[in-house]
């Protein structure tokens, strides 16, 4: 059975939830709804987005409703549960469970409104009991906003193996490089490539491939210290953060991970493969661009692929041999 993708499971939850969802923008403006809110209403999601949460209230309730609103927006706090009315497209008037809370950004600022709701309208006239009810508004608001924090994760991390993106990756570089200018202690980057990478996929399958990248994810994450970072650079190709070190200790991390690799063996349906890796790494101390530092560790790791791969090296130690330009790198170092 092949796995849903977090987008396509939000979107599934979203849509055959037995409760009514509607996401506002700051403005009270529906930006998205979903069938139930659809169907308790009686508008369609393209209707929906024309209209206001002032719409769908009752004259006499608009007052109270919008200056709920503004506590949401305003941040005086952070959600709510109320029972209210709403006003439907037919003119009639429904009476709703509804939890509220304000949607907020990577940087905690609010931008949007959520709202899910339960169609208590016969049980208000019934005053029946509404138990079973919340406890479907409860897990379905929860759901929901596990999905959104799913999307929100994919968008820095790698799906694969889990680890931070390279856009993660470079954010983090340029904090290490303005703290490094600020103290003057030094810093270190590595790009480390699987050796014969495309020999594996080629011969054992992908899947193989994918459990090889999995495999040795789990080795570079526990050689390095907290302190430390490790990304998907893209591809077979890793990009490491050496934080306030030394070059001395930055070439040790690196070689225990070269080490450790070449001890490792990966179990493939019948097969055992044995995997090694190159490691380019570059040091620098106080001011230097991105550009720069990844580079040098670029031309570090050509360098080790073209002298036998399975090895650490040091831009720093090897600046005499000859360089290519950076664009030229990637297709050269793919000839080795």
């Amino acid at each position: 059975m092949i796995p849903l993708k977090i987008e396509d499971l939000y979107t599934r939850i979203f849509d055959s939830a037995v409760v009514a969802i509607g996401v506002t923008d700051l403005a009270g403006h529906y930006i998205i709804v979903n069938r139930s809110w659809c169907d308790c209403l009686g508008y369609s999601a393209e209707e929906a987005k024309s209209l206001t949460v002032s719409d769908v209230t009752p004259p006499d309730d608009r007052s109270f409703s919008e200056n709920n609103f503004h506590r949401l927006i305003s941040g005086d706090t952070s959600g709510f549960r109320i029972t209210r009315r709403y006003l439907c497209k037919d003119g009639t008037i429904i009476w709703a469970d509804l939890h509220v809370s304000a949607l907020r950004d990577e940087a905690g600022q609010i931008i949007g409104v959520l709202g899910v709701f339960v169609n208590i309208d016969k049980q208000v006239q019934a005053e029946g009991s509404l138990s079973e009810l919340n406890d479907q508004l409860l897990k379905a608001n929860l759901e929901l906003q596990l999905a959104l924090s799913d999307v929100q994760r994919l968008a820095r991390h790698d799906a694969l193996t889990g680890l931070y993106n390279r856009r993660v990756m470079e954010e983090a570089l340029d904090k290490e490089i303005r703290r490094s200018v600020r103290s003057n202690r030094g810093y270190a980057v590595a790009i480390a490539d699987i050796d014969n990478f495309k020999h594996i996929n080629d011969t054992y399958g992908h899947n193989c491939g994918d459990r090889v990248l999995v495999e040795i994810v789990k080795v570079m994450r526990d050689a390095i210290r907290n302190t430390d970072l490790v990304g998907r650079w893209g591809g077979e190709e890793f990009f490491f953060l050496f934080t306030e070190t030394s070059c001395q200790g930055a070439m040790i991390v690196a070689e225990r991970i070269r080490a450790q690799i070449q001890d490792l063996t990966v179990l493939c349906g019948d097969y055992a493969l044995k995997i090694t890796i190159t490691i380019g790494l570059s040091y620098h101390q106080g001011d230097c661009d991105q550009e720069t530092i990844t580079g040098e560790a670029d031309q570090a790791l050509y360098k080790g692929k073209k002298s036998g791969k399975n090895q650490c090296v040091c831009f720093q130690d090897v600046c005499t041999y000859e360089e290519l330009p950076l664009k030229d790198l990637d297709d050269e170092r793919r000839k080795t």
